[in-house]
């Protein structure tokens, strides 16, 4: 069936929009916060982690070591009436500038802090108007601009133009939204696939059944009414399978629903996602590891993810037990996608693959999986509140891809292999002051035959272990 996709997103905004309101006289509340992050890595492989969310980063035979100091500041401005009906939020970042970055040659407008100051690096990081809907008994609010929000952890997690209703009634909270990941604009009449741009319909139902347990249900539609009748197919690689980095005008129409929640008690505490994922990708070229295209052009969604947290709380002890599988694609010549897809994310659960370094804006991936091959993570963590100004932490964590790397070696023999490794984490945090904290964190990746897909010299054999050792300095206010 076609999807008249200019009148649904027409009717979704006059329902969302439509309203009418009076700002209310009297003074308005001015607040000013900020987060000012100094971060400094070391690492014996940073062509590994500068693939960075392209997940193009490589291995070379012997240690690529260097290290790296930045700075990561976010401040925002809050304006609201006394009686907290409406509120506008305007923040900015200046976003992993690293000491001695320079300016691209010839390359106007981009970021750097080299010799004489940084160039063009402050970023709009939210801006919002967010009020009461009026002649509403419930609480029910409506937020419109540039906004954080979060659909699940795992799926998306960012900021993005929207327009977002949300309140509870009784004892359900809701949330009704309209997003739009990229806009497409077309000038030419002819253009065949106007109205081309990506959005998403997102829609949430949290309730609490008994007293420490909290579920959620929720529905996200992505689509856009791109018709490729007159050019070629859009190719998508294993290292860029996200919806971010997916060709922006990737003719796509698809499905998530799940679950989410938690339940704690004074000891134990359970946390739990589940996923599945539905609908179609036309129009694209899927590449295998090696490079070679695929024959089909349109693709069926098939993707699962589950999660869960389990865990104890001894004293000032805390033991957790982490689980996670995402399904990944076994076959990239078929018509099927049956790898989950993140569509913006930030994955802070593992440090030498992952955001779990200090050092959030440099690493290999942001997804919780690897390529297109899925994951599977099975993760045990120890947190100790040593005092009231010190924690300390150590994992352990098994990591393998839920579907076999397959790929042809540098001496022309088939390889496959899902095996990732064994990872060993710590990390300390002492408070120097009330808002300044100081925190060092480490990673030691023993590196499985998985991995030797990455590495320059391709043999079959991981011959390369990976470790970092990251430190902040990070003051809010």
């Amino acid at each position: 069936m076609m999807i008249n996709k200019k009148r649904i997103v027409a009717l979704a905004a006059v329902a969302l929009l439509v309203v009418v309101f009076a700002v209310p006289a009297g003074a308005v509340q001015l607040k000013f916060n900020g987060d000012m992050n100094h971060r400094f890595y070391i690492t014996n492989h940073n062509d590994f982690i500068v693939g960075a969310t392209d997940n193009t980063g490589t291995i070379d035979d012997g240690s690529v070591a260097d290290t790296k100091a930045e700075i990561k500041y976010r401040y925002w401005f809050e304006a609201a009436s006394d009686d907290g009906q409406v509120k506008g939020v305007f923040a900015t970042e200046i976003g992993g500038l690293s000491f001695g970055q320079q300016n691209a040659a010839g390359a106007a407008g981009t970021r750097g802090m080299g010799y004489s100051g940084d160039t063009v690096s402050l970023e709009a990081r939210w801006g919002y108007l967010d009020f009461q809907l009026p002649f509403v008994t419930e609480k029910s609010r409506v937020r419109i601009g540039l906004q954080p929000m979060t659909v699940n952890y795992w799926l998306w997690k960012e900021t993005v133009g929207a327009v977002n209703l949300y309140g509870s009634a009784g004892t359900f909270d809701y949330q009704l939204a309209w997003m739009r990941g990229y806009e497409v604009d077309y000038t030419s009449k002819k253009a065949s696939d106007r109205f081309g741009d990506q959005d998403a319909f997102y829609g949430r139902l949290n309730f609490k059944p008994q007293a420490g347990m909290d579920i959620g249900i929720l529905g996200l539609w992505q689509f856009n009414n791109i018709d490729k009748t007159g050019g070629g197919d859009y190719t998508i690689t294993p290292q860029h399978y996200g919806i971010k980095q997916f060709p922006k005008t990737v003719d796509m129409n698809f499905g998530t629903v799940g679950t989410d929640g938690k339940w704690s008690s004074d000891q134990f505490f359970v946390k739990w996602d589940a996923m599945y994922q539905f609908g179609y990708i036309d129009q694209a070229i899927m590449n295998d590891l090696d490079g070679n295209p695929s024959s089909q052009q349109n693709y069926d969604i098939n993707a699962y993810f589950l999660h869960a947290d389990v865990g104890v709380k001894m004293g000032k002890s805390t033991l957790t037990y982490t689980f996670w599988y995402a399904s990944g694609d076994d076959d990239p010549y078929d018509d099927d996608f049956d790898a989950f897809l993140a569509t913006d994310v930030d994955i802070f659960d593992n440090i030498c693959l992952m955001e779990g370094g200090w050092a959030d804006d440099d690493y290999f991936t942001e997804r919780p999986y690897m390529l297109d091959r899925g994951f599977i993570m099975n993760k045990l963590a120890l947190d100790y509140q040593a005092t009231e100004k010190t924690k300390v932490g150590v994992a352990g964590m098994y990591m393998m891809t839920e579907e076999s790397l397959k790929y042809t070696d540098n001496y022309g023999v088939k390889r496959s292999d899902d095996s990732i490794g064994f990872e060993i984490d710590a990390y300390v945090k002492y408070k120097l002051f009330k808002n300044v904290e100081l925190a060092v964190n480490t990673g030691y990746l023993i590196a499985d035959d998985a991995m030797d897909y990455f590495e320059v010299d391709k043999d079959g054999d991981a011959d390369e272990d990976i470790w970092r050792m990251d430190m902040r300095i990070r003051y809010n206010f």
